[in-house]
């Protein structure tokens, strides 16, 4: 893993490769914790719950429906970017298929996740790139001096890389 910290922009950035796994939703949550709350963040517990929610989205996502990454290579590997206020969150894999939001059967087992996102996060979007795709979301936090870009990058270095 890498870390970014820039003391002009306060922009934190690290990263962590996760198992093309049913395990991996809680294993992302429970990291993305832990980074948030190594940075010191003032983050209020509806902000803390909703990144718990939209980061086990789109890691659920991965699992469940992208192709499989080629062999040796990790199969999921997630950002964190915390600006001045705000959360940066993407989850990269190999698949370039992009993601499309469906209408909701609320009576159905699944099938809200990107409606969910849409829903909570004050921005979010997919990218592909040369290898694969990555989707992303930002949250807007109150407590920092002033807004970070929320914008992704145009190719997130490192995405798959080791």
């Amino acid at each position: 893993m890498n870390v970014l910290t820039d003391a002009t922009s306060r922009l934190l950035s690290r990263w962590c490769d996760l198992p093309c796994s049913p395990i991996a939703s809680s294993i992302a949550r429970r990291w993305v914790s832990g980074m948030l709350t190594s940075w010191e963040l003032p983050l209020s517990p509806a902000n803390e719950a909703t990144i718990a929610e939209l980061t086990s989205e789109l890691v659920t996502n991965a699992v469940q429906h992208a192709a499989p990454p080629p062999c040796g290579s990790s199969a999921i590997r997630i950002n964190v970017r915390a600006g001045a206020a705000t959360i940066w969150l993407a989850v990269c894999d190999h698949d370039p298929t992009l993601p499309t939001r469906r209408a909701p059967d609320f009576l159905a087992e699944s099938g809200r996740g990107l409606f969910l996102v849409e829903a909570q996060a004050d921005q979010w979007g997919a990218v592909q790139h040369e290898n694969g795709k990555y989707v992303w979301f930002s949250l807007q936090c109150h407590g920092g001096a002033r807004p970070a870009s929320t914008m992704p990058p145009t190719d997130p270095s490192g995405c798959h890389e080791r």
